[in-house]
């Protein structure tokens, strides 16, 4: 029975987020926390939207096998946006083909409810459950392609992508048919990454409340675990620690037309030549015209402090004066950017 999520689905769901084996093809098991967290996002999620992912209940003992449903994808690839079908059961249901069973109903809900155009799903080549389920549920083989939420290098980075049409559209088409419509655009926001290493706590809150306010969508990336507001368009993403992974991962995903608060200036400098804004948490610009005097600035007193000619010295506390400077700047690129 697929039903909506209830109270006392949380144990067997942090249960079934604990089970490594069942977590063999995510990065990790979620522990108590971030399966609470997991749990009020489904919920979230379902009453914004108007349709989610379900709770999998087994009807002749009441038990929660697991989840299966549709879901948006909350980053950017070349595919999205779209809908997308997924799975997970708890492994005492493996192997007879509830998954399936769930699956093709969701589907069935999909394409004749919802009149969705298509639907997606996409797993790494190592799970072979997973897609082996798609197959037999319809879905064809699209490509490849790198999961944007890990980070270069990493041995799960790779997914394969399938996808099935509504029969109902395929089968009124004409003999050559067009490529599947698009799905309605989720109206875009203007997205800020945050550098999150040494960023104010108060440059974060303040971007956190813009985005909370639906005005832009916001991505944190680190090196480390940091803790985020529950919202559908505030993420972050953790990368592998080492030297300058965070500013690559920035380099490599921040687009023109974004914003970056960084206060690194040669990782300012890297994305300025880029094309993308980058504002500090001061709420000072770097552009085209300054940031090289501001890289060579920052390297003299480098040097000079290595070489003992300037003690002490750095950036002035963080104070309520420069939060608001730095509010003022990001309004003034929201307005511009919108």
């Amino acid at each position: 029975m697929l039903r909506p999520w209830q109270e006392r689905d949380r144990e067997p769901l942090a249960a079934l987020n604990a089970d490594p084996e069942v977590m063999a093809h995510f990065p990790a098991p979620l522990d108590r926390a971030a399966s609470d967290a997991m749990f009020d996002e489904l919920r979230l999620r379902a009453a914004r939207q108007g349709f989610g992912v379900f709770a999998v209940e087994h009807r002749a003992s009441r038990e929660l096998v697991g989840l299966v449903g549709l879901g948006l994808p909350a980053w950017e690839a070349h595919f999205t946006p779209a809908v997308e079908i997924a799975w997970r059961l708890a492994r005492p249901w493996w192997g007879q083909w509830l998954a399936l069973e769930a699956a093709r109903d969701t589907l069935r809900w999909a394409f004749e409810d919802l009149a969705l155009p298509r639907v997606v799903s996409f797993t790494v080549p190592a799970n072979t459950r997973s897609w082996t389920l798609m197959e037999r549920l319809g879905l064809a083989r699209q490509g490849e392609f790198d999961h944007p939420k890990l980070p270069t290098g990493h041995p799960l980075q790779r997914h394969w992508l399938y996808a099935i049409d509504n029969p109902a559209a395929v089968t009124a088409a004409p003999a050559i048919l067009p490529a599947a419509p698009a799905l309605p655009a989720i109206p875009e926001r203007p997205r800020v990454w945050i550098d999150g290493d040494g960023c104010p706590r108060l440059v974060k809150e303040i971007v956190y409340r813009a985005a909370q306010r639906g005005v832009i969508a916001v991505t944190l990336v680190a090196n480390r675990p940091v803790v985020t507001p529950r919202h559908p368009r505030i993420d972050s993403v953790v990368v592998n620690r080492g030297l300058d992974v965070a500013d690559d991962y920035l380099v490599a995903h921040a687009r023109p037309g974004s914003l970056v608060v960084t206060s690194d200036v040669p990782l300012a400098a890297e994305l300025v030549r880029g094309g993308v804004a980058v504002v500090s948490a001061r709420g000072e610009w770097f552009t085209p015209s300054n940031v090289g005097e501001k890289l060579s600035l920052r390297d003299f007193f480098t040097d000079a402090r290595a070489a003992g000619m300037i003690e002490g010295g750095g950036p002035a506390a963080f104070d309520a004066k420069a939060g608001r400077t730095f509010a003022n700047a990001l309004d003034r690129w929201i307005a511009t950017a919108r």
